[in-house]
This record gives C-alpha cells, structure tokens and sequence, in this order.
C-alpha cells in the first residue's frame, strides 16, 4: 500500500526500508589524507562500523513491526537528526537525499539511526502500558523490580535497553 504524506513522497514501507539499507551499506568514502595518523584513521572507522550495525539492527527491527507503516517512516524524517536526511521524490521515485553538517562519511549512518529510533520511539510510546499510578502529577510505570516506579520517558529507555543492548539504546535513546 502506497502511502502520501503533505503531497509529496508516496513510498511504500519496503522501498523506503531498501533505501535506507543500500543508503547504510555505501561506502563512507575516508580520506586518510585528512588524518594525521593510521590510530585516528582506524578510531574514525570503527565508529561509523558501529554506526552501520546500529543502523542495520534498528532497520531490521522497523522492517519487523507490520504495525509500522510508511507514513510514519515519512514523518520521521523532517524531526530526527534536524532534518538533514531526507526522503524526496524525484521522477516518480522516492529518493534519498542527505546535507552533510561537517563530514559525511562520520555522519550519514547517524542519521539513518536517529530516523529509525524516532520511529521506533514513537511506536514504544503508542504500545506503553497503562500506568500503574500518578507521582508528583507524572503517570509512574513500574519495572520489573517490586516499587520500581519510572517515568514514561525511563520506561522507553528501559524497553529500548530491552530490546537492543545497553550500547545502542544509549546511542539513540537517550
């Protein structure tokens, strides 16, 4: 199913998550010439490796969900990552487009990960349990430890902890 969003993109939920799976897996593209050493060389490509396995997990986790639709792909894009990774649509095909801040080789898998974990985020939210009960005005949610009381925003983090490890929920829940 097709989906539109503010008259401009129509993509479906697979070609969006194909686009930002052959857009992850390019080739960032390092220069050594703009580091000094082969340490910081290696340091700089081990993140963005990082980068490219988060990205490639929080994608697999997105795909998996069938409640997740296009549209709400769509609309994850202008908010995350201050809209510097865009989805456009360029004859008739929905393309990606990406504004480099300082480098883009250190950043475009980044924003990949900050698109699909405001997804993700969002889809936690709209599937958070009732509260158990209210604190200081604020509904508290309870842990898995008896009097273990969170607030909404610790419960999503707990729940992406969960989900994808300690590293990656750290990364981009947080």
């Amino acid at each position: 199913m097709k989906t539109e969003t503010a008259g401009q993109v129509t993509a479906t939920k697979q070609e969006i998550c194909a686009l930002l799976r052959a857009f992850v897996n390019q080739r960032p593209g390092l220069d050594f010439a703009n580091y000094g050493c082969a340490t910081s060389y290696r340091s700089e490509l081990r993140g963005i490796t990082r980068q490219r396995a988060d990205a490639l997990q929080l994608l697999r986790a997105v795909e998996l969900r069938e409640s997740i639709e296009a549209g709400e792909l769509i609309a994850a894009f202008p908010r995350a990552y201050s809209g510097r990774l865009e989805l456009r649509e360029t004859k008739g095909k929905p393309v990606l487009f990406y504004c480099a801040g300082q480098y883009y080789a250190t950043e475009y898998r980044a924003a990949v990960c900050a698109v699909l974990s405001s997804v993700l985020w969002a889809y936690f939210r709209s599937n958070m349990p009732t509260p158990a009960g209210i604190l200081n005005g604020l509904p508290i949610y309870y842990g898995s430890k008896r009097g273990e009381g969170n607030t909404a925003a610790q419960w999503l983090r707990r729940k992406a902890k969960a989900e994808f490890g300690r590293g990656i929920a750290s990364r981009w829940f947080n």
